[in-house]
């Protein structure tokens, strides 16, 4: 099972008083934890979801966002630290971006330690012994003699695991059963667990294999699976309207072949197609017809169960977004009202309507719902880069200073959140930071647009601590990037005449 050095280094804490997030992203690392027992009631329903109601997977981003959250809480308790791992060569993928995660947060944190082999330091760290993954380790150790109870036993359990976000350790399930278990719904959730690693090459081909499955709603969740590839996670070069829509309308008709005896909800599968539908109306420029597909789509969910209750903030959130995409903004606003009357845990949510109070100039309104979204998302990068861009509006430099460093420690790799940090403190009167963070970044490989902003910047800088020969350069490059850029130019020749 995956995890394990994390929940070693998990177990040395008490988790008792850990903050609502933490606890939130533990189910992730280790969805057994007692500290974990009833943090559903104070989750979103997205996050709360159980596994046979999922219909929101979390990809790359959410998980590092979830360690962030873990990470903190655990280092308030153990303090700043050294984390030695041995056998790193061994280590899990799910184990490795979390210490990736750990090394990176902001402060006197942890140092990371990978060696390679036994090494010469003594463990002092295991992770807690786990009945339930005990016994998925044997029945794995056993699997080509396993009667088909135990292996759709294995199959539900790499479920469980796709639905608090671990796709590596249902990965490893998954493949292991597949030659003894050969069933489409296998492959389906083979394609699941590649999708969310970002491997979607892989995941078309999982995909395609439960197209073949014989139940027309199987074959229905194949292309929704295969179009939401197409539309959103396939790399650019490979999305297609076209074969979003091809996939959605084969799917669609696909429902009309079930028995009229079947007694499952064929009004959710419908509604969830025609949902992705209306992505396919919205990205084509006809948002009225998205408008229509989701507001028909709304009220056949009112029945207030787990999945429709689910999928009903999914179909607000669009038409939400719908509103503001044709500027109904106050539409917009009163639709995220909705939408939080549903689920009020999710920041998003909260993070979404601020943007349309900041759309209407409405910058108290955007500030009450942006601190509500710090509240619950904490580690959200977006959310404090709006906060430093509203304080800024409301004149509050200090805040939207604080405000745009919460950012960029957020995620350190995010270029945009190092910029508006450096541009703010440059603002401030501290070139000198300002052109550390400028300078910490390596241009070379940046789109065109981000490299030109932080050598500008950096110029800048230098000019106004008085190295005009570095300025000179940073302009060169400039020019370099943007030959016909009157202001680069004109910033180059004004130095060049400074230095004569």
């Amino acid at each position: 099972m995956g995890f394990a050095p994390v929940k070693a280094l998990v177990e040395v804490t008490d988790r008792s008083h850990w903050p609502r997030e933490a606890l939130i992203g533990l189910r992730l690392i280790s969805p057994d934890d007692p500290s974990c027992a009833g943090i559903d009631r104070e989750a979103s329903l997205t996050d709360a979801a159980q596994a046979e109601d999922r219909i929101r997977f979390f990809l790359r981003d959410r998980l590092t966002r979830n360690f962030r959250d873990v990470g903190k809480a655990w280092l308030s308790a153990v303090g700043p630290c050294a984390v030695e791992v041995i056998h790193a060569e061994l280590l899990d993928d799910g184990s490795r971006l979390f210490l990736e995660t750990l090394a990176t947060l902001p402060g006197p944190g942890a140092e990371v330690r990978l060696r390679m082999g036994a090494g010469d330091t003594p463990v002092t760290a295991h992770a807690p012994e786990n009945p339930r993954e005990e016994t998925v380790d044997r029945l794995l150790a056993q699997v080509g003699t396993l009667p088909e109870a135990d292996l759709d036993r294995l199959y539900e359990e790499a479920v469980q695991y796709l639905s608090v976000g671990d796709s590596w350790t249902a990965e490893r399930i998954l493949r292991r059963i597949q030659p003894h278990h050969d069933l489409p719904k296998v492959w389906g959730r083979l394609g699941l667990a590649h999708t969310m690693q970002g491997r979607t090459l892989e995941a078309e081909f999982c995909y395609l294999r439960w197209r073949e499955d014989p139940d027309p709603v199987g074959v229905a969740g194949a292309d929704y699976a295969l179009s939401m590839l197409y539309a959103r996670h396939h790399p650019e070069h490979l999305r297609s309207l076209d074969r979003t829509a091809e996939y959605l309308e084969h799917g669609y008709a696909a429902l009309d072949r079930v028995d009229d005896g079947d007694d499952r909800d064929l009004t959710f599968h419908r509604v969830f197609n025609r949902n992705g539908y209306a992505l396919v109306e919205f990205r084509r420029g006809r948002v009225d017809a998205a408008i229509e597909h989701l507001t028909a789509g709304i009220s056949k969910l009112r029945s207030g169960n787990a999945v429709h209750r689910m999928h009903q903030t999914v179909l607000i959130y669009n038409l939400a977004q719908c509103y503001r995409r044709i500027g109904r903004v106050d539409d917009a606003i009163e639709t995220y009202r909705e939408l939080l009357g549903v689920d009020g845990k999710m920041p998003e949510y909260h993070m979404e309507l601020a943007q349309c109070h900041m759309s209407n100039e409405q910058f108290d309104d955007a500030l009450t719902s942006l601190l509500r979204a710090r509240d619950l998302g904490p580690s959200i990068p977006e959310v404090h880069s709006l906060l430093g861009y509203t304080y800024l509006q409301l004149g509050k430099t200090a805040e939207a200073l604080d405000a745009y460093r919460a950012a960029h420690e957020c995620d350190p790799q995010d270029v945009e959140a190092l910029y508006d940090y450096a541009y703010l403190l440059a603002e401030s009167g501290q070139p000198e930071e300002a052109l550390r963070l400028a300078r910490s970044v390596d241009t070379g490989p940046l789109p065109a647009e981000q490299a030109v902003k932080l050598l500008t910047l950096a110029a800048e800088q230098h000019a106004r601590l008085g190295d005009l020969a570095a300025a000179h350069s940073a302009l060169q490059d400039v020019l370099a990037l943007t030959p016909d850029d009157p202001a680069a130019r004109a910033n180059l020749d004004q130095v060049a005449a400074a230095m004569a």
